[in-house]
């Protein structure tokens, strides 16, 4: 597989451009909150970080694309947003943006030993490539998230 990186792309994916408008925001960051019972003698005095600078450190080369179809589930779900960075190099294991002939660019983690694209849902098919074959990178995919789901719907869908 000989990786190249994609140029172009701005009909293929939802693209969200990076502004800068001189501000910055801090917001208080708590570590170890439990997804069950919190211990009583939880500390709960936060630092203080900037969400720009933590996830946007490098606004000329990252942008923001938003999710699809279900070959990641669960980790990236429909509707989640996924930070890009154009200016980290594709490596073995890590999850790109790659241009799939036909479907256009999708999020598959990179096997450079067997050249493979490899869906993080297993139920989705490994897309081998011959190792002469040329596969257009855009970036890195450095963090995921997604906004607040509606638990009133999500519990209706797992009670039928």
């Amino acid at each position: 597989m000989i990786l190249t990186k994609a140029k172009d792309i701005y009909q293929e994916i939802d693209f969200y451009p990076i502004k800068n408008d001189g501000d910055k925001y801090y917001v208080e960051l708590h570590n170890d909150i439990a997804n069950g019972f919190p211990s009583p003698a939880e500390d709960f005095s936060g630092r203080r970080i900037s969400l720009d600078e933590k996830f946007l450190s490098k606004p000329d080369s990252t942008f923001i694309g938003r999710a699809k179809g279900m070959s990641n589930y669960p980790y990236i779900m429909p509707g989640d947003f996924m930070i890009i960075r154009s200016d980290l190099e594709a490596k073995h294991g890590k999850l790109v943006i790659v241009y799939i002939a036909g479907e256009g660019f999708s999020a598959k983690r990179i096997d450079l030993i067997d050249n493979c694209l490899i869906s993080l849902n297993k139920d989705f098919p490994v897309i081998c490539v011959e190792a002469d074959e040329i596969v257009e990178t855009r970036g890195e995919v450095t963090a995921v998230f997604r906004e607040t789901i509606d638990l009133d719907h999500f519990m209706n869908l797992n009670n039928h």
